[in-house]
């Protein structure tokens, strides 16, 4: 009776054992699986990673790719010839490498310069500037003496301008800021002085009900295209880049690339319709005045300003047909992935005086 009872233990033994091995194989063979699954996963991570950051990069390289397109374009082909094949006009897009890359040339002298209200070597407010900048302002509807605080911001004295701002006001805010006393080197800097807000410089700046009167029936196409809602946007017209050399013709405003609302800034005499009548002229050349007589053939800048003088002559000394800098923009795209970089080109040096990305 004994040895089969032996027997019995001993197959149970077995059989428990068998058991005892076969959960820790499974054990093992899960941990094995998951710690297998963990490194997959792991190294599935890194590898979408590296390839979203190749991307990246490659979308980064496509859109400097664009920008010395841009250069070439600017410092090898006359002008004249990029009006006319609307290069200024219709930002154009170039398959690349895979990607694709869109193109966007301006040119910035026709634009009110912020770090012209301050002549620097000076530190004395800019009269005349200041004068463009306030005309500006009443055209669009904003308070004429924001500027008093732009030119202390820009200047290096203590003193305020009248509704300006110095350093001990900037200690006040809360929470405190710096004053530059210093050249500007982007208009978003108008966000740190006091008054300005991203509405203020991004937004079109007329009332909703201004808007909505505003018709466009009986204009033909000309005049519609001399005016739109982009013109009623403060950063559309302003500037801070600047060519340093001395060529005193830079700190005349390009009337070839000048706003509706920075022409009406020329003068105090200048009228909405001459200002229209200069935009429209322009675009009828393919959007350049090739010389500046030709603007004495506009009646509507042949009023009487003071005395014998009329209004072409009085803005003849403040315009130039010539541009002084061009700023260059190229957005890149491949699959899922977006760049775009921008860059101030001097064409007298042929080369970058500001890049960022």
């Amino acid at each position: 009776m004994r040895a089969p009872r032996k027997k019995r233990r001993f197959r149970l033994l077995l059989r428990r054992r068998g058991a005892i091995i076969l959960i820790t194989a499974t054990l093992i063979l899960t941990l094995t699986v998951s710690i297998a699954m963990v490194y997959v996963r792991f190294a599935l991570n890194e590898y979408r990673a590296v390839s979203v950051t190749g991307l990246r990069e490659k979308s980064l390289q496509l859109a400097q790719s664009g920008l010395e397109t841009g250069t070439l374009l600017l410092t090898r082909i006359p002008i004249d010839s990029l009006y006319e094949f609307g290069i200024f006009t219709f930002a154009p897009t170039i398959p690349l490498g895979g990607g694709m890359v869109t193109l966007s040339l301006s040119e910035e002298s026709g634009k009110l310069n912020l770090n012209r209200l301050v002549r620097m070597f000076e530190d004395q407010t800019d009269e005349k500037h200041l004068e463009y900048f306030q005309r500006l302002s009443v055209a669009l509807g904003i308070p004429a003496d924001l500027w008093h605080a732009v030119v202390d911001y820009i200047d290096e004295n203590n003193t305020p301008m009248p509704r300006g701002a110095e350093r001990a006001d900037y200690e006040r805010l809360i929470p405190p800021r710096r004053i530059k006393n210093g050249r500007m080197q982007a208009i978003e800097e108008l966000l740190f002085i006091p008054g300005f807000d991203a509405r203020l410089l991004y937004d079109d700046l007329r009332s909703q009900d201004r808007i909505k009167n505003t018709s466009t029936a009986g204009l033909g196409d000309l005049e519609k295209a001399s005016l739109t809602p982009a013109d009623y946007i403060l950063a559309n017209n302003i500037t801070t880049y600047l060519v340093y050399n001395a060529d005193t013709s830079t700190d005349l405003i390009n009337i070839n690339s000048a706003p509706y609302h920075v022409i009406l800034a020329l003068s105090e005499f200048m009228t909405p319709l001459a200002a229209r009548k200069i935009v429209t002229e322009r675009i009828k050349r393919n959007g350049r005045f090739k010389s500046i007589d030709e603007l004495a053939t506009i009646p509507e800048l042949q009023i009487s300003t003071s005395g014998t003088s009329t209004l072409y002559k009085e803005i003849v000394f403040r315009i130039t047909k010539d541009n002084q800098i061009y700023k260059i923009v190229a957005d890149a795209s491949i699959d899922s992935q977006t760049a775009q970089v921008m860059g101030i080109l001097d064409p007298n040096a042929k080369r970058l005086v500001f890049y960022s990305e």
